[in-house]
């Protein structure tokens, strides 16, 4: 059986484009990251980010299910190993190492238990780190959610906070936000694009109707030692 991502990401499929490079410079300023900071990504894929992250002085580390993931993170200059995260192992692929951040993009939605998910998080980040979650916002996308045989658990703004609050993170933020990076800055063009969404079909092919409509929340939670 051909691996989720040699199927889903090939690049035939999704060409390679300028966006990751723009997410990332918009998240590493958003959430507050610095240079030098270790950064985990949680089903790494292509490694898009992870390159963009390190171009910004990161210290990049990947897991990945898929074994075709290998060849991108290692391109991207990242540390690799094949992890499938379940909630039956929960041990540290990388042997006790503590991360700055750990990062994760279109992955919580994959996976039946959330919950454990981010406790498993908890073990691997360091006093004061931070746990990034980007997951398409289910009030938005609920038409298509299931178009990707692999999805099997919708979050919303309120489901994503209390799993955050449920697993003692502090210093909860989550939002929604358009992949439409015109939208990050520039308030009149969020109006359009908000107004567009209202309109778009939920099967647009054009960016800009597609991204208008489809939206992602973006979430941070502060893992604290004193909590345990």
């Amino acid at each position: 059986m051909s691996d989720y991502l040699s199927i889903e990401y090939a690049e035939e499929k999704r060409p390679l484009t300028t966006y990751p490079e723009k997410l990332a410079l918009y998240l590493f300023k958003e959430f507050g990251l610095s240079r030098g900071q270790s950064i985990l990504e949680v089903g790494s894929g292509r490694s898009e980010l992870l390159q963009q992250f390190s171009n910004l002085g990161l210290i990049t580390y990947a897991i990945d299910s898929a074994p075709s993931a290998e060849d991108f993170a290692l391109q991207a200059g990242a540390k690799f190993e094949l992890y499938e995260f379940s909630p039956d192992k929960t041990s540290n692929p990388f042997l006790g190492m503590k991360f700055d951040v750990v990062f994760s993009k279109s992955f919580i939605e994959h996976i039946s238990q959330p919950i454990d998910y981010f406790e498993w998080c908890r073990t691997v980040l360091k006093d004061g780190g931070k746990l990034i979650s980007l997951t398409p916002d289910w009030e938005a996308n609920f038409k298509i959610f299931y178009d990707d045989v692999t999805h099997v658990k919708p979050f919303t703004q309120v489901s994503l906070k209390q799993t955050l609050e449920i697993t003692n993170f502090e210093n909860i933020r989550v939002f929604r936000f358009r992949q439409l990076p015109l939208t990050w800055e520039n308030s009149l063009i969020l109006f359009l694009s908000r107004i567009t969404g209202i309109f778009s079909h939920h099967r647009a092919k054009n960016k800009w109707f597609r991204w208008s409509r489809e939206l992602m929340i973006a979430s941070v939670g502060v893992y604290s030692e004193d909590k345990g």
